[in-house]
């Protein structure tokens, strides 16, 4: 293959896109090809709770030249979530107790970047709602194994992210040094839920103190000062109720924000966003809300000051404290477009990743976000109801102080890409269960 002759270039761009196999293949080539191959299938590695997994990583940490490709790694605990019919919901998982070895041997990893751990998506606080595959005890010790590796790295750590993250389960005092470096930080929470969901689960006292307290204090503040990255997703909607405030939180280098399952119900929320306007390029809202409506006879966890409330009264409903927020997602549209001066990718919608009745949640998946304005982008609150406490257009379609306004929130839309460029779909398709024309949900199959 003496003829063989491609730029560097192009010859790196087309290994970073080609597939396991086919990497595997190209290193049995040629010298040229091998070395890119090899430097794009060690890019990445996945460790299994299997031994065979963890005596492969052995063999690359030990391996002088390979080592030095890796500079990423997924920690599967699970590789596929355990569905509700599944018999080994019924089994504790043992501990893979080779990780707390190879854990260990993390910092012999020269380049290592980047670090995913996966949980599974069903946790259980005790033994309230049935079995669960991993108890908190299994959560805690892996994390534990995995603090003490990471506290050990040379280089500091670029990018961390817990896929499936109980609200419960700590973290050690290691991840304290590691968050302060981190440029990229991804959290998937997840909270016990009762089948059928209730909406008495988001009372909980370890949910509120998560979002009250250890979501901001124990997770942000650490980490805001180097952040480039940051993705929030949770199984329950929040930012309103369960209370989370975001006083005293700023990202000064934040470039790119994805927020999953978030409500917004206050303009502290949008100038939020907007202070972040000198660094911002990427923002992706994911199966968010704005809450009209808001109802509740309790105020002691409302985030909403008495002042802004109204006492009033309901017929069949008893008197209540009422508040109604006047802004629309054309008004957030425009503000964006405004002030959000370096803004290049934008997308408001719901990811194709969402399963709700499995609460699966996306994750690395924020490109993938298809621009749609979803019929439930406008929601009402009620804490009084024994029923879940948030509710869409769908459930509350007559009523009178519910917005109308799809064509303002389209053309606002439209206009905000046209200012960042960005190439949408206007057209007619289907994702999932929904009808979208013209970025409009415009009904459900």
């Amino acid at each position: 293959m003496a003829s063989f002759k491609f730029p560097p270039e192009l010859l790196a761009i087309i290994t970073s896109l080609s597939d396991r196999e086919t990497l595997r293949a190209l290193r049995l080539t040629n010298h040229l090809l091998c070395a890119f191959a090899t430097k794009n299938l060690f890019f990445k590695f996945s460790l299994n709770t299997y031994d065979r997994t963890c005596e492969h990583l052995e063999l690359i940490i030990a391996h002088p030249r390979l080592k030095k490709h890796v500079r990423k790694i997924y920690l599967n605990t699970v590789e596929d979530d355990y569905e509700s019919d599944d018999d080994r919901l019924e089994v504790d998982l043992e501990l893979p107790w080779k990780w707390k070895d190879v854990l260990s041997m993390l910092s012999k990893l020269p380049n290592l970047e980047s670090v995913i751990l996966r949980f599974d998506k069903n946790c259980s606080i005790g033994d309230n709602y049935g079995e669960t595959p991993q108890s908190n005890e299994y959560r805690e010790t892996i994390i534990k194994w995995l603090g003490t590796g990471l506290g050990s790295l040379k280089k500091p750590l670029k990018e961390l992210g817990f896929w499936n993250q109980q609200n419960v389960t700590p973290l050690t005092k290691d991840f304290q040094q590691v968050l302060s470096t981190l440029s990229s930080l991804r959290l998937n929470v997840v909270h016990e839920i009762e089948a059928p969901y209730s909406g008495y689960e988001i009372e909980k006292e370890e949910v509120q103190e998560f979002y009250a307290r250890i979501l901001p204090s124990v997770w942000l503040k650490p980490s805001m000062g180097s952040l480039r990255k940051l993705s929030l997703y949770s199984n329950f909607y929040w930012g309103f109720y369960p209370q989370f405030s975001l006083g005293g939180i700023h990202c000064p280098n934040l470039q790119s924000l994805t927020l999953g399952n978030y409500s917004f119900f206050e303009d502290k929320q949008l100038d939020w966003i907007l202070s972040h306007s000198s660094t911002l390029q990427e923002l992706y809202l994911d199966d968010c809300q704005i809450l009209t409506q808001t109802r509740l006879s309790n105020l002691s966890k409302c985030p909403i000051p008495r002042s802004r409330m109204k006492l009033q009264t309901s017929e069949g409903m008893g008197e209540a404290w009422h508040h109604h927020y006047p802004r629309r997602w054309n008004e957030y549209f425009c503000s964006f477009e405004k002030h959000l001066l370096h803004l290049r990718r934008f997308a408001i919608g719901h990811s194709n990743e969402w399963d709700l009745q499995y609460v699966v949640m996306p994750f690395e998946k924020e490109r993938d976000l298809v621009p749609v304005l979803m019929r439930d982008r406008y929601m009402a609150f009620d804490g009084d109801l024994a029923v879940a406490h948030f509710h869409s257009l769908c459930e509350y379609a007559g009523h009178v102080d519910w917005p109308h306004c799809d064509d303002e929130d389209r053309e606002a839309l439209k206009a905000l890409y046209r200012k960042i460029k960005q190439q949408v779909d206007y057209g007619e398709f289907t994702m999932g269960e929904h009808k979208v024309a013209d970025l409009m949900d415009v009904c459900s199959r």
